[in-house]
């Protein structure tokens, strides 16, 4: 018998980890951003557009982006995918591949100011914690996370 926690326990593990993910306020209102940035990317792996742990901010990323972005917004929602592929990095398990040479500037960043300018410029790619990874690398682990985190948006729980 072994003491490796099931697929269902990694997915009720990673299931808490995003329901705690800090997302924005506006009133009552959570903003959908990062949950959105979850889902293009789980699409993305679906459709075997990301093939190995690394997460580029693509013109196909952005497009997956507004396109569900559009789907969830509120009134005063603003599409812009460059937030929330930076702030993620405080979810616990998406990381930031930075550029060699901005290391030491990245390291004073505390927002992209709405645009994608810094990003392109501090960050090369985005990855999982590996076992974040590995789990989306199941088609059952993927279609109950995008469940799960179109209930979250459904229902405006959150921090």
């Amino acid at each position: 018998m072994s003491n490796m926690p099931s697929i269902d326990q990694k997915i009720e593990c990673l299931k808490q980890e995003i329901r705690l993910i800090k997302r924005g306020k506006h009133a009552e209102h959570y903003r959908p951003h990062k949950l959105v940035m979850l889902l293009s990317v789980i699409e993305m792996i679906e459709r075997g557009l990301i093939t190995e742990n690394k997460i580029y901010l693509s013109d196909k990323l952005i497009e997956i982006f507004e396109n569900i972005f559009y789907l969830v917004k509120r009134k005063d929602d603003l599409c812009q995918p460059g937030p929330p592929f930076f702030h993620l990095r405080t979810s616990g398990f998406w990381y930031h591949k930075i550029r060699s040479e901005k290391v030491e500037d990245y390291s004073k960043l505390t927002t992209t100011g709405g645009g994608l300018r810094l990003i392109d410029e501090y960050i090369e790619y985005v990855y999982f914690r590996q076992d974040v990874y590995e789990l989306l690398q199941d088609p059952k682990a993927r279609r109950e996370l995008r469940l799960f985190i179109s209930e979250l948006l459904n229902s405006q729980e959150g921090e």
